[in-house]
């Protein structure tokens, strides 16, 4: 967190700006001089602090986070800078200006998501249908219901009141599924996706809870976000624990595990819907390598537009 702090020479004040960054075990001061007045305008001041972190990024790195065998810690400080970049960015927008960017990631984000599962809308259909202007008779009604529905699942994961449980998972599985005659909670019979099978019905709630466990322990071993989120993703696809929707709610649940680290966003899109089946597919048989890299090209490809 920024914080502005006054240093007293004969009773007179001079102002910095300062950040804690957190290296290893101990978190390094970077601070910018700002003057004897605080500026009204300090987006220099951001770029000139900003500079300083990123400088700290391959010590950083080293020190934070346990490597992958299949990635070069170079890729993780790109992700760092960008990551670092995007906070930077934030500072410069007012708290509306945020909502209206918000806003229009989770247009982009439901049109994708949904898309990949066979949504026939547009990105514009599914901008009119989110923001309550004219809705074309002739749409499909699920598919406008599924909008609906993919707004308050994804506001709900960046409220503070979505906690990782499966009784929370069932929820938000609720609420993506809401009045579209879906089944809801664990699914009651056995699922096939691309000829492999799933976890059996009768052993889904297990496997959550193995899953669940699983989350919590990687924190224990320094591994970075994005690769924990990928491999949960993963996982919790090949639990496919729901009848319907689990590619969505996989997603979400993505979304949500970046938020929590303060690494925003990812958006899996529709053109390279192929891409993403083959790399996960290859990751369920213990080949990640394709899957990480995958995930590391989509988390770039979408902080560089979005920042």
């Amino acid at each position: 967190m920024l914080k502005t702090r006054a240093k007293y020479i004969k009773g007179k004040p001079f102002w910095y700006l300062l950040k804690d960054v957190r290296v290893g075990k101990k978190n390094k001061k970077i601070q910018v001089y700002l003057g004897k007045n605080i500026p009204k305008n300090l987006e220099d001041k951001y770029t000139e602090l900003k500079q300083k972190e990123i400088n700290l990024v391959p010590e950083l790195v080293k020190q934070n986070f346990t490597l992958e065998a299949q990635i070069p810690a170079k890729e993780l400080e790109k992700v760092e800078i960008l990551r670092i970049e995007r906070g930077y960015a934030l500072l410069n927008l007012s708290l509306k200006k945020r909502e209206i960017f918000w806003r229009q990631f989770a247009i982009q984000f439901i049109f994708e998501s949904n898309a990949i599962e066979g949504s026939h809308l547009s990105q514009s259909e599914v901008q009119s249908i989110l923001r309550r202007k004219y809705v074309k008779k002739s749409l499909d009604r699920k598919e406008v219901q599924e909008v609906k529905n993919s707004i308050k699942a994804f506001d709900l994961i960046r409220s503070n009141e979505f906690r990782l449980n499966q009784r929370s998972i069932i929820n938000l599985h609720k609420l993506l599924v809401g009045g579209l005659g879906i089944e809801t909670g664990y699914k009651k019979k056995k699922i096939i996706v691309n000829n492999k099978e799933t976890t059996p019905p009768g052993e889904v709630r297990l496997h959550m809870k193995i899953l669940l466990e699983w989350w919590k322990e990687q924190k224990k071993i320094k591994r970075h976000p994005l690769f924990v989120a990928a491999d949960f993703h993963q996982k919790f696809e090949s639990i496919h624990p729901f009848i319907d929707g689990n590619g969505r709610i996989g997603r979400l649940l993505f979304i949500w595990m970046l938020l929590q680290s303060r690494y925003d966003l990812i958006l899996f899109t529709n053109s390279n819907r192929q891409k993403y089946f083959n790399a996960l597919s290859q990751a369920d048989e213990g080949r990640v390598q394709k899957w990480y890299w995958y995930c590391l090209d989509v988390y770039k490809k979408t902080m560089q537009i979005f920042i």
